[in-house]
């Protein structure tokens, strides 16, 4: 089979390889509370007691996780340090997507998304596109002038806006990066 037989066959079979997808597992956020995890016995890990609370949609219908900010509820998570792969064309931007809703219209909602390469890095996020009440994928795009070259770290923050009377829900969160040629 030729190279170029087996590439297109490739790219058919897993989609654009010049694409790289790296997952931000929300059962490994830390609740942030002035600057500091969130002093409580889960050592700061959301769970059904925290704010933001990790959760079941519906735990008898829906068995879906999703992080849920109450109403006025704006702390901070942080997910883990993220090791930039070597694959990564840090002369193209990062994307951070995420899967989001509210549960009412009350409030124009949005999540500042926080990211700092390294570290003593300035802060070259931005907050998402207002969040609906549906389901729905929003991006921040991190500038390509703002990428680090491999091997550094990329932290990423969320940081919901004010909204007294909606819910906020996160479904789930990952990063896009063009791979290099």
């Amino acid at each position: 089979m030729s190279k170029q037989v087996q590439t297109i066959q490739q790219i058919t079979q897993y989609g654009n390889l010049k694409v790289g997808f790296i997952p931000l597992d929300l059962t490994t956020a830390r609740i942030i509370a002035a600057n500091a995890i969130q002093a409580t016995t889960e050592g700061g890990v959301p769970d059904s007691n925290t704010a933001p609370a990790l959760e079941r949609v519906n735990g008898a219908t829906d068995k879906a996780l999703r992080l849920t900010w109450a109403a006025a509820g704006v702390a901070e998570v942080a997910f883990p340090p993220i090791a930039l792969p070597p694959d990564l064309d840090s002369d193209a931007p990062v994307e951070v997507h995420l899967i989001c809703a509210k549960d009412a219209n009350a409030n124009t909602v949005t999540i500042d998304v926080q990211a700092f390469a390294g570290v003593g890095d300035t802060e070259m996020g931005g907050a998402t596109p207002t969040i609906a009440q549906a389901r729905g994928e929003y991006v921040v795009t991190l500038a390509a002038a703002d990428v680090p070259n491999h091997p550094e770290l990329l932290n990423i923050q969320l940081v919901p806006s004010a909204h007294a009377g909606d819910a906020l829900y996160l479904y789930g969160a990952w990063l896009e990066y063009t791979r290099k040629a």
